[in-house]
């Protein structure tokens, strides 16, 4: 609780029923300059009056003003709260207060501070009558106060200006509360402008006393406000204003003459300040300026210079004569002339646009300090001279803009391809006259309906999807999109856009490439067609040879067997030797044939699949130790491993033997002695997937997207170390594809191949698993069919 205590601004002192303190706060400590071991278990009588002791020992009085004596005999007068409460569980003299500020002001000090502020105050009474004014009002009237106090409005102003003055009078009165009030008055040519505000006073009968009023004039502010808000509407409005040099230097000499009448300055100057040469130049100089800056041409000075902080004690404020620099006052000859300069810094947004300098004569002075509001007026300055600039950027733009936009049209009547303007709601601004030339419609039907009505349907989704591309400026964006002549035919346009963010529209071009296109249309069919011929003629040449070459043997062979015969030589080693090789070249016959007979049906969609639900990991399984003779006959490990050992599907084995048949063919070609075949199975939720991987020769990068092509063959040299017709793992990927798999293949040159294919795990509820464990009698057969061109077995 002592803690709270101590945090309290208050006073707080606690005595016992002897009269002892037992306890002080911080604040009572500090204000009387006492510690807590000086005063603590001492009477109270000692640091308060005698004519107050009396109201704490008897508490005559709870709301009591108490005087304290402070550790120097100062006397502290509190007004106080006497109570008893406990005190760590003793029944205690509770003294809670606030010190009592007495008055120490007098009514001359009111006055000397009236007097001496930048705001006329006057007293009138409900008729109107002056009672009391100060010297800034008595400075308007140019008269003593004496002769004031006592006359009305009407006897300084004339009726229409009076009339307002005493009208605005009794609002007040009526209202009965204060009101801000804007009155002009007329001097010679002069107006000048002040903020009234008006409060009215009443008796205790509620009946007007008189009016306390206080009045500014703002007529400076207004002024500038009003050029700025001038030139402002000139600069954004009026297109052909021009900004001159000459409607600035009038602005700001109004401006300049308004600042001297209410600053009381002898003379005034303004210097901008000239980026490419460094430094100011005088641009406006009034009444004693003509003089001091006579041959004053420039002021060299950087504006890291003039951000620094050597300047800064010289800049925003009056400066008696003793303090001036004479960089920022640079007629020197001048200066013991002056009683006091200020410089104001013209700035906007950190841009430094210059300085307005004041000078004050000897003997004369600032009638106040007028720092704040002349930083005010400097920066709505600093407006005017950006805006006036502004104007002659924006007649300069104009004229630009109308150079532009001639040549543009100029441009758009010799142009040959289709030049437009177009805006971000697919309305067309602009149009060359070649728009009418290529699509027939004229530039009035073109402007008033937006571009994709006469775009092809198919277009539009492309033609939408690169508007978008086109919003980033800077991008040219380039498609091929299909119009619509007036005639209904659809024209191919070639059209590039970029897009102009300050427009908010596009800059397109279009050329007409539609015969162009039908040209590269006849070229691509002329080159499939020879690609074609070439591809047929290769198929023929290929199909001969792989006729040709097993028939050879046959006839040879039997050729040699009739002549054994002739010669009575037969025997038994070399006919079965003889049979073998017609059995081999009739198989690769047969083979040929089937490939052929089967790749045709493909084509005209007459092959079918006989599918039923199988375990296609035994159907893989059982293919591939079909035909591990022949892998050991050529020294070759074959490897076969599973993730799964069963995994039903819907397939069809035949044809899922037949893959295989022709991937492990393929491998077994291109292997060498003492490589390696793998065979991997791994399925997943969805699918089976089928790995045969072999350490051969590898297929180059190049060749690796046209092995899957009918007839296709890496080694095209009728001297390949194994035969075929290059139809085989066309016929794969068509069976796989059936199935409703994918194949691909990995490769790198004497590193070896990958072949991978993937079918979906899918069940026939009304299939039986029809595959034939007794199958294995068979593959014999087909491998020896499969194997028939590899003539080294």
């Amino acid at each position: 609780m002592l803690s709270i205590y101590n945090k309290i601004r208050d006073y707080i002192i606690v005595l016992n029923y002897k009269g002892e303190i037992i306890f002080c706060n911080e604040s009572f400590l500090n204000r009387l300059n006492y510690k807590q071991g000086e005063i603590f278990n001492t009477s109270i009588s000692n640091i308060i009056t005698n004519e107050d002791k009396k109201s704490v020992e008897r508490l005559e009085d709870e709301n009591k003003t108490l005087e304290f004596y402070s550790k120097s005999n100062e006397l502290v007068r509190i007004n106080t709260n006497i109570s008893i409460e406990n005190f760590n569980n003793e029944k205690s003299i509770f003294i809670i207060g606030k010190e009592v500020y007495q008055k120490t002001y007098t009514m001359e000090m009111l006055e000397d501070l009236l007097d001496n502020i930048n705001v006329c105050t006057f007293i009138a009474d409900a008729y109107g009558k002056y009672l009391y004014v100060n010297k800034p009002f008595t400075n308007i009237l140019n008269k003593k106060r004496e002769d004031i106090i006592g006359t009305y409005n009407s006897d300084y102003w004339e009726e229409n200006i009076y009339k307002v003055f005493d009208e605005n009078n009794k609002e007040v009165f009526k209202n009965k509360s204060p009101k801000i009030f804007h009155e002009e008055i007329l001097s010679g040519e002069n107006s000048y402008w002040y903020e009234s505000y008006k409060s009215p006073i009443f008796d205790e009968n509620e009946k007007p006393k008189y009016i306390v009023s206080t009045t500014k004039n703002y007529s400076l502010s207004k002024i500038v406000s009003e050029e700025l808000y001038k030139n402002y509407n000139i600069a954004t409005l009026e297109r052909d204003s021009n900004g001159s040099c000459n409607d600035l230097k009038n602005i700001l000499t109004n401006i300049g003459e308004n600042i001297i009448n209410y600053t009381n300055a002898d003379g005034l100057s303004i210097m901008l300040y000239d980026i490419d040469k460094e430094g100011l130049v005088p641009f406006i100089k009034l009444k004693d300026a003509n003089k001091y800056l006579e041959n004053v041409e420039f002021t060299r000075v950087k504006l890291n210079e003039l951000k620094s902080d050597k300047y800064r004690v010289y800049i925003n404020r009056i400066l008696p004569r003793k303090k001036f620099d004479n960089t920022l006052n640079p007629d020197y000859k001048c200066v013991d002339e002056l009683d006091y300069s200020g410089n104001y810094i013209i700035k906007l947004d950190e841009e430094i646009i210059g300085f307005i300098t004041l000078s004050y004569r000897n003997g004369n002075g600032p009638k106040f300090n007028s720092d704040e509001y002349m930083k005010y007026i400097s920066n709505r300055i600093a407006m005017i001279i950006k805006n006036v600039r502004l104007k002659y950027e924006v007649s300069v733009e104009n004229k630009m803009r109308e150079y532009t936009e001639k040549e543009l049209e100029r441009y758009l009547d010799i142009s040959v391809d289709l030049v437009a303007i177009a805006g971000r709601d697919g309305y067309l601004k602009r149009v060359s006259s070649s728009w009418y030339d290529v699509l027939g419609w004229t530039e009035e039907e073109l402007l008033s309906m937006p571009c994709t009505d006469i775009i092809h349907p198919e277009d539009l989704a492309s033609f939408k999807g690169k508007k978008i591309l086109d919003d980033i400026e800077g991008i040219v964006i380039t498609n091929i999109i299909r119009f619509r002549h007036k005639n209904g035919q659809y024209i191919y346009l070639e059209w590039n856009s970029k897009y102009i963010g300050e427009q908010e529209a596009y800059i397109t071009s279009a050329k007409d490439i539609t015969r162009r296109l039908e040209i590269e249309k006849e070229k691509i069919t002329l080159e499939e067609a020879v690609k074609s011929e070439i591809v047929k003629n290769e198929f023929f040449s290929n199909i001969s040879h792989e006729f040709r070459t097993p028939i050879n043997i046959i006839l040879g062979t039997m050729q040699v067997i009739n002549k054994n015969i002739e010669n009575n030589n037969i025997k038994l080693d070399s006919l079965k030797k003889y049979t073998n090789y017609i059995k081999q070249n009739s198989y690769r016959l047969l083979r040929l044939v089937n490939n052929l007979i089967d790749i045709n049906k493909m084509d005209i969609g007459m092959y079918e699949l006989r599918c039923s639900n199988n375990n296609i990991v035994n159907i893989i399984e059982d293919i591939t130790t079909s035909v591990a003779e022949y892998t050991k006959d050529n020294n070759i490990n074959l490897v076969f491993d599973t993730d799964n050992e069963e995994v039903i599907t819907c397939c069809d084995p035949d044809k899922i033997e037949r893959i295989m048949l022709n991937l492990l063919s393929n491998a077994i070609k291109y292997t060498q002695e003492n490589g390696f075949i793998s065979v991997n199975i791994n399925s997943t939720v969805d699918e089976v997937v089928v790995s045969v991987k072999d350490s051969g020769i590898g297929i180059p990068i190049d060749k690796l997207d046209m092995i899957f092509d009918r007839f296709g063959q890496v080694d095209e040299s009728l001297n390949r170390k194994c035969e075929g017709s290059g139809i085989g793992l066309s016929l794969v990927k068509n069976l796989v594809e059936l199935h409703g798999g994918k194949v691909s293949v990995k490769s790198k040159v004497n590193e070896g191949s990958e072949f991978i294919f993937s079918l979906p795990i899918n069940l026939n509820e009304e299939s039986n698993n029809k595959y034939d464990i007794d199958r294995k009698s068979k593959h014999v057969e087909r491998c020896d069919i499969e194997f028939s061109d590899i003539y080294n077995l």
